[in-house]
């Protein structure tokens, strides 16, 4: 198959495929050679080629056809999960050694103090986050958020390091979660570079933004360096935030001298919005979206969804994307059919399909995701389905462990991770929503 093909058939798609969306599931595909007189296309991993499978092959061979009606296309997870592991590889791509670190941290863009929204529940933690990011002297040096997930962890310590950066003064920033630090420890030690780790945050930061802290629970050695990190900027009049779903004293198995520096932080609680936050948080998103509607229907809408504000946001998403579908105004029997869809969700979806939709979506057994298994290919997708079980069921920490094998703070982790990356990952986004729309959830 000539591979210039592929790239008539990328314009083609391209012509008829959202932007947003052909960059998160067309780019990343790779033509492969093969003997055959058709085209096999390399996917990422077994998700992706299930999405491809299920939106746009039928498309994509419909295309083919114009070209050649002998022209097959045939989807593909080559070994390794990256397109061309085993097989020749029709693009070449560059490799390029790894980083101890981003010189610029990823903040997502939206994550600022003025889309904040403050209120009953989350004023005291705004609030202190605001003096943070001021270098105000009377909060110390350090400050923990803690809350569930869904509550503005992330919001406002993506929001510290916005303000920062864009101060006045230079301002060097590292946000990164406890997860990221210890394998960057690990990568450092491996390659020798142990030094240009220590320099990059005790020496190269202004201000850490430290995300997820209840991961380093049993890490010694991780722990034992955070310690001397801890000390070296404290020492130099640095700012440090911290985030976890869980504060110090509660945090299992964390060694002495880190629970010390911990518990030597503000340690800030952010609460459920109240009704009235909830109804203000939903204004200001359907003004973002450029979507009309009187205030009676938010308020039901607020009062029918307590708790994780994303889960709000995606039932006003839902409203809108019917009224837009179907024509129908933005009122109260919308509002009321929205809010009933979901409360029969939460009783009819059980923990046990989800775990099976989403190990059917990764081409993974269901097993595996109740197995004992670390690998990545598995523990992205356990993460993902546990996240699903605690956003659209009312299971419990517990039973949820109870189904996945695991204690009810790995479970917290795993789902404050997922519940991190969403707002910086647009793939994962994506990823997320087709499998609640395969669950009925969308």
């Amino acid at each position: 198959m000539p591979l210039g093909h592929w790239e008539i058939l990328r314009r083609q798609l391209g012509e008829v495929i959202d932007p947003e969306e052909f960059k998160l599931w067309i780019d990343p595909l790779r033509p492969v050679e093969s003997d055959g007189p058709g085209l096999v296309l390399a996917c990422p991993n077994a998700f992706h080629r299930t999405w491809l499978r299920d939106h746009h092959l039928p498309r994509l061979r419909q295309l083919a056809r114009q070209i050649d009606p002998e022209f097959k296309v045939t989807l593909a997870v080559l070994p390794g999960g990256q397109p061309g592991g085993q097989g020749r590889p029709a693009v070449a791509r560059q490799l390029t050694l790894p980083s101890l670190g981003l010189d610029h941290p990823q903040l997502n863009s939206r994550y600022r103090f003025e889309n904040y929204i403050a209120g009953g529940g989350n004023e005291y933690a705004c609030a202190a986050a605001k003096a943070m990011a001021n270098g105000q002297s009377f909060f110390g040096g350090a400050l923990y958020l803690v809350s569930g997930t869904g509550l503005g962890k992330s919001h406002l310590t993506q929001a510290i390091g916005h303000h920062v950066l864009d101060g006045e003064r230079p301002c060097r920033v590292s946000y990164l979660t406890a997860e990221d630090f210890a394998n960057q420890m690990i990568s450092a030690l491996r390659a020798k570079r142990m030094e240009q780790f220590k320099d990059r945050f005790r020496r190269g930061c202004d201000v850490l933004l430290l995300e997820e802290v209840p991961f380093l629970a049993g890490k010694d050695k991780t722990q034992e360096e955070l310690v001397y990190t801890l000390d070296a900027l404290a020492n130099a009049g640095k700012r440090i935030i911290f985030t976890g779903n869980q504060p110090p004293a509660q945090i299992k198995n964390l060694g002495r001298r880190l629970r010390s520096r911990l518990d030597g932080s503000v340690t800030v609680p952010i609460e459920p919005p109240d009704h009235q936050t909830r109804v203000r948080i939903l204004r200001s998103e359907a003004q973002r979206l450029g979507v009309v509607s009187p205030v009676e229907p938010l308020e039901l809408l607020a009062e029918a969804i307590s708790g994780d504000v994303r889960r709000l946001i995606s039932a006003l998403n839902g409203m809108a994307a019917r009224s837009a579908l179907t024509g129908r105004p933005m009122d109260l029997a919308l509002a009321a059919e929205v809010a009933g869809q979901l409360a029969t969700e939460l009783r009819r979806l059980s923990p046990e399909r989800i775990r099976d939709e989403v190990a059917r979506a990764y081409g993974l057994e269901p097993a595996l995701l109740s197995g004992k298994s670390r690998k990545k290919e598995v523990t992205g997708p356990r993460n993902i389905a546990m996240y699903l079980c605690r956003r659209h069921t009312d299971s419990s920490l517990k039973s949820i462990g109870g189904l996945f094998n695991r204690d009810h703070s790995t479970v917290m982790y795993g789902v404050d991770k997922i519940d991190r990356l969403l707002a910086q990952d647009q793939k994962l986004a994506g990823q997320l929503r087709y499998i609640e729309q395969r669950l009925g959830l969308g």
